[in-house]
């Protein structure tokens, strides 16, 4: 199945695949979020479903974006929560061979923006970013340098819409920054951080105001990985500075409410043993906060993560053991990070994606998990 070229952490996460027993949902307590239950959304693909992005509206008013895998092409998958159920709504599908969403956000329930990448009949990847005007979806043209894959989107107004990636060229990727203005979607100049011959991938991005938006990623060169974390003020995309603690560091979700307060989480890894990365922005400089992940002998691999309040912050990922996966949740009290039990829905390879909240005792989760020879969407509610 063909999935999203993603940094080299990230992508050890997205291959697990095992056995793992399937408890029943589990309560959860903490904050306004007290159970957490799963009306299953719909599986289209015959072979392979996965739900990348998840923006959240109301407790009526839910939408989830990903992929589907069928009759020889992988295809765009949208889907719609109206209270009660999950159905599928009709995308474009511009991408004959490939079309993908991995990310999605809204500015009210007629105006949506999720972005990812279609592949053209010779092979080439560009830029896809669709748009729900109440009624329908459509893709809306973008710059749409070389070898372009869209990963996250971020609202801050109707005329102020962020989207992050990357190109790849020749044998290097760099950072992709396009804004909406309205009427229009703009390439804006991105910083490069690494060096000639390093690969640079941009993989979310969020935004609490016009002048405090963050965008994360990681630089990859031929032995290191280095978390980037870059910010616009209202003028300028520059790095700021982020925390490197082992050799290999990815950077796969970031939020902020504040200009005092943002999160960025992933993965590092080092001397053969992968744990949760989390970091924070107080308003001066980025630094790593404990988090939990397994016990001994476990992964751990962060790669979503919601803020409705500097009190209401999640993450969820993945949690493996030995080819095992389940699906990871952790919560932020105030003063520290706890995992939360988390349901596991199929007997194989439970991840989790993406997480969106429209207060604390709304939340859903979405990603994917094997069942027999077909992995099928996942979606898990928190209320």
């Amino acid at each position: 199945m063909p999935v999203q070229r993603v940094p080299r952490v990230l992508a050890i996460a997205l291959a697990v695949t095992g056995t793992l027993a399937a408890p029943g949902l589990a309560s959860a307590a903490g904050g306004g979020c007290q159970s957490w239950t799963g009306a299953q959304p719909p599986s289209p693909g015959s072979t392979d479903n996965s739900l990348r992005g998840v923006t959240v509206l109301s407790a009526c008013n839910a939408w989830a974006v990903g992929f589907q895998f069928d009759t020889g092409a992988s295809q765009t998958l949208i889907e719609h929560w109206n209270g009660s159920s999950w159905t599928v709504v009709p995308s474009s599908i511009p991408g004959a061979e490939l079309s993908l969403l991995f990310s999605i956000r809204s500015v009210s329930p007629a105006n949506i923006w999720a972005v990812g990448q279609v592949q053209d009949a010779l092979g080439e990847n560009h830029a896809l970013i669709e748009h729900w005007n109440g009624t329908t979806w459509k893709a809306v043209p973008s710059p749409d340098p070389a070898g372009s894959q869209l990963d996250g989107v971020a609202v801050v107004s109707a005329r102020d819409v962020w989207a992050v990636g990357s190109t790849f060229t020749g044998s290097r990727s760099r950072n992709l920054i396009l804004r909406w203005n309205g009427r229009t979607w703009k390439q804006v100049p991105a910083p490069d951080p690494g060096s000639a011959a390093d690969n640079d991938y941009l993989t979310a991005v969020s935004a609490s105001g016009p002048r405090d938006v963050w965008a994360v990623g990681q630089d990859i060169d031929s032995t290191t990985d280095k978390t980037v974390i870059l910010r616009w003020n209202g003028t300028r995309w520059s790095r700021v500075p982020s925390p490197n603690p082992e050799t290999h560091n990815d950077l796969s979700a970031v939020a902020a409410t504040s200009p005092a307060n943002a999160w960025a989480a992933g993965t590092a890894i080092g001397g053969g043993l992968s744990s949760t990365l989390i970091l924070h922005w107080n308003g001066r400089a980025w630094t790593r906060v404990r988090s939990p992940g397994g016990d001994a002998g476990t992964a751990s691999f962060l790669t979503g993560l919601a803020a409705t309040t500097e009190r209401n912050v999640l993450a969820v990922g993945v949690l493996t053991t030995g080819s095992a996966g389940g699906t990871l949740v952790l919560r932020w009290t105030g003063s520290a990070w706890r995992r939360m039990p988390s349901p596991n829905l199929g007997p194989s390879s439970n991840n989790l994606f993406a997480v969106a909240a429209s207060s604390a005792g709304n939340i859903w989760a979405v990603g994917t998990f094997r069942d027999g020879p077909v992995s099928r969407a996942l979606a898990i509610h928190c209320c």
